[in-house]
Parts: structure tokens; sequence; C-alpha cells
């Protein structure tokens, strides 16, 4: 019986180019967030508090999940970014400091990072998505 050859598999020891952010939005109203509502904040939030530096970084949002009531009369959502690994600095830091959107109050916070997209997916054997790693309380308004 022949067996087949070994096959080698090798990977790049190079950094990916980009890092996937999944971010919590909550607000205490319910928000049509679009990508490009979305991403204009992120953009003005990087000019604002990081200059020309920041206004040069790569952000894409990827998917933004319809706002559901959580906490008492807060509603939330989750977006996922895809950053340019060198603007990843900035960027989450530019989110975190968003504290309007489209005129209301709101907290954002990055509860997930990863080079690799797959890995912000739910999990399957979780009942709580999978990556829960820190724990959000509801903003006070």
């Amino acid at each position: 019986m022949i067996l087949p050859k070994a096959v080698k598999l090798s990977f790049s020891k190079l950094p990916p180019n980009w890092s996937y952010l999944k971010v919590h939005v909550i607000t205490p109203v319910n928000l049509d967030i679009t990508d490009i509502d979305f991403k204009s904040a992120i953009m003005q939030s990087l000019q604002v508090n990081h200059g020309k530096v920041g206004s040069l970084s790569h952000v894409d949002v990827l998917k933004i999940t319809s706002m559901t009531k959580c906490h008492n009369d807060y509603y939330s959502c989750h977006v996922i970014l895809r950053v340019a690994r060198q603007h990843k600095q900035h960027v989450w830091s530019a989110l975190t400091l968003i504290t309007t959107f489209q005129g209301t109050r709101c907290a954002i916070n990055v509860i997930k990072e990863s080079p690799m997209l797959v890995s912000l997916l739910p999990s399957q054997n979780s009942s709580n998505s999978g990556h829960s790693r820190y724990r959000h309380q509801p903003p006070v308004f």
C-alpha cells in the first residue's frame, strides 16, 4: 500500500495587515445606524482626537446588527470593523471617546479584537455569543 507524501504546511511569519474589532454600541433610544453614519462618526473622532495622523486611518464597517432592547430602557447593537493594523490603537481610542451619535448620548466599547475575522463570529458552543471577555454595564446618562 502506497501512502501519500506528507503535506508540509507553511504559515507566513509576517503579522496580518488587518485587525478586526467587535464593537458594542449602547444608546437610550432606538437608532437606525447605517455604515456610512458610523464610519463618519469614527473618522470625525479620529480627526478631533488624533489630528492628521488619525484622519489617515483606514476603517471599514463590515457589519452592523440591528438594535435590540437590552438593559432596562437601553438599546444596543454590535458593529464589526476592519482596521489597518498600524491604525488599530488610534481607532480604538477614537471609538471609546465617541459620546454622542446622531445627536443622542451613547457608549461605544470594543469588546473583542482579532487578526482573524472568523474569531469574532458567535460560537455555536456558547450561550452568550462566545466572546464575553468583558462585562458591560449600561452607561449612566
